[in-house]
């Protein structure tokens, strides 16, 4: 069991060690993520747009055609 267990633990350290990126993706990488944050930012940063807009009327209540049972809205 202990071998299988280290033949395992030796794949996923050659795997990691496999998966290693050059200098250029990583900083092509790091420019979606800074390009992601900052609209994130942007568009979580204006509450004057999102407090502009009316707030929709409330919801009445629907009357039930379902013969007045207990059941609610399921048939």
């Amino acid at each position: 069991m202990e071998n299988r267990l280290q033949e395992v633990a030796n794949k996923e350290l050659e795997a990691l060690q496999v998966k290693k990126i050059t200098r250029k993706e990583a900083i092509r990488k790091a420019g979606y993520i800074a390009v992601s944050a900052a609209t994130t930012m942007i568009l979580l940063g204006t509450p004057k747009t999102a407090s502009a807009s009316p707030a929709p009327p409330p919801a009445e209540p629907q009357r039930g055609g379902n013969g007045g049972g207990s059941r609610g809205p399921w048939k």
